[in-house]
């Protein structure tokens, strides 16, 4: 049985793939943490900063058959918009898009072929589910997006 210090520490390290940059400009994550903050207790200067919070789990058993277990986790991205020229959604879009590619199975993933994600083994499936909220921070210059994630575990 895989544990979930293994699961969620498989996700957490997707986060060191999303980079949302133009060649040969990269954009990163500055400040990563499986410990959530407020974004207000997280610098301007520390930011674009993702949290990854580990919260719902869900267990199904039918009789004779193994258990189902989905477990939850979110990644709550913080983005200070610094240029009163610039358009935030704009920024938002290109997170998210990177977002989706870094959980994106990779050619060595035992799950490609079928388009699953498991993590290098450790999950059947990876994968975003349910509603991103997108703030893009045009009132308060503050822009925050939460990504809600899926892991089918064996």
């Amino acid at each position: 049985m895989t544990s979930r210090e293994q699961v969620f520490q498989a996700l957490f390290a997707r986060a060191s793939a999303v980079d949302w940059g133009v060649s040969p400009a990269s954009k990163k994550f500055k400040t990563t943490s499986r410990r959530v903050k407020l974004f207000s207790d997280v610098a301007a200067k520390e930011q674009p900063a993702m949290f990854q919070a580990e919260h719902n789990e869900t267990s199904m058993q039918k009789t004779n058959l193994p258990y189902k277990r989905i477990w939850e986790a979110q990644w709550i991205i913080y983005h200070a918009v610094g240029d009163p020229k610039a358009v935030p959604a704009i920024e938002n879009n290109l997170i998210i898009e990177a977002v989706e590619a870094a959980l994106a199975p990779l050619p060595s993933d035992p799950g490609f072929l079928d388009q699953r994600n498991t993590l290098g083994g450790l999950v059947h499936h990876c994968f975003i589910d349910g509603t991103l909220f997108k703030d893009p921070g045009d009132i308060d210059n503050q822009g925050m997006i939460v990504v809600p994630i899926k892991m089918l575990v064996p």
